[in-house]
């Protein structure tokens, strides 16, 4: 009976897993352009604007307009590059989180009725358990993913060259492309940025919620409201992360997007970081409306060189 029952909650986690990623498909498009940008590929002209006070500035085109030239070149299918890989990346992420999480959270529930006490006596030290258990699950679903995830940024990759390299759905023709070229490290590029991205968003978003809801506002009724403002506000702190994360899966890669002179073939992801943040790109596809141009970045074998660096 047991095992009908767990089989039947599997069967539940995998289905709630597909649907939570067929729900975002009509946004997927934003998402794709979001990635494109963010490893630098910016095929519009910018053009002349006026920031919030006024003061002339260049932006490129919104990433709306970024959507319009996709669907110009390669028509609707084109705005769906990577789609497969993306739904199924979601897909193993959320189902192995889940999986985890439950996990987990019977792993507590046998703990003696004292430590429980003596946890809900202290907000903080709760806090962290509750914060470290969800870390733990999600970092779990990130890591299986991961190979996934890379798949998917690589075909979106490819709009900047052309190539087909990359299949949207066949993950079989996929391990061999990678393996070939990079190994078992290729299907995990990029993966450290993005855990650390997760594990401080977690982190900050259950800080904010937690000092707000027990010192500044205590209101059930807007608890949805300081949800959504924590998570803007830690997303918009650890941004960067998710930049240097899709940056290193692509980089080093054999698309064309992935070495000089569309990007430089870094070492390590702290190179990345550490080459972003002086030459100040680490935010870059961060806005959707409000692009501000940056002078792009040029490569001659694998060195920079044009670029206007970091004033500190």
């Amino acid at each position: 009976m047991a095992e009908k029952q767990e089989d039947l909650d599997n069967a539940n986690l995998v289905s709630t897993s597909i649907i939570t990623s067929i729900v975002e498909i009509p946004f997927y498009p934003l998402s794709y352009i979001k990635t494109l940008t963010q490893i630098g590929h910016e095929p519009l002209p910018p053009f002349k604007g006026k920031t919030f006070f006024g003061r002339e500035q260049l932006f490129y085109p919104n990433s709306f307009q970024y959507c319009a030239y996709v669907y110009s070149v390669e028509g609707l299918s084109g705005l769906y590059r990577g789609i497969g890989m993306k739904l199924i990346s979601q897909s193993v992420g959320h189902f192995v989180s889940a999986k985890a999480a439950r996990m987990i959270a019977e792993a507590d529930d046998k703990k003696n009725d004292t430590e429980k006490k003596d946890d809900n006596k202290k907000g903080l030290r709760l806090l962290a358990r509750l914060t470290t258990n969800k870390i733990h699950a999600r970092c779990w679903g990130i890591i299986i993913s991961h190979p996934f995830h890379v798949m998917g940024v690589r075909c979106m990759a490819q709009f900047v060259g052309g190539e087909t390299r990359y299949s949207s759905w066949n993950v079989f023709h996929n391990i061999v492309e990678i393996y070939r070229g990079e190994g078992l490290a290729g299907f995990f590029s990029g993966l450290i940025p993005r855990l650390l991205f997760e594990i401080s968003s977690i982190s900050i978003t259950s800080l904010i919620i937690y000092f707000c809801k027990n010192y500044i506002v205590d209101m059930k009724e807007i608890d949805g409201f300081i949800d959504l403002i924590a998570s803007i506000v830690s997303n918009s702190i650890t941004y960067p992360l998710s930049v240097v994360s899709t940056v290193s899966c692509v980089s080093g890669s054999s698309l064309i997007a992935g070495r000089p002179p569309r990007m430089m073939i870094y070492p390590s992801w702290l190179d990345v970081f550490k080459h972003l943040y002086e030459t100040d790109q680490l935010n870059r596809g961060f806005s959707t409306i409000n692009r501000i141009y940056k002078p792009p970045l040029e490569f001659n074998r694998g060195f920079v060189v044009n670029t206007k660096p970091r004033s500190v």
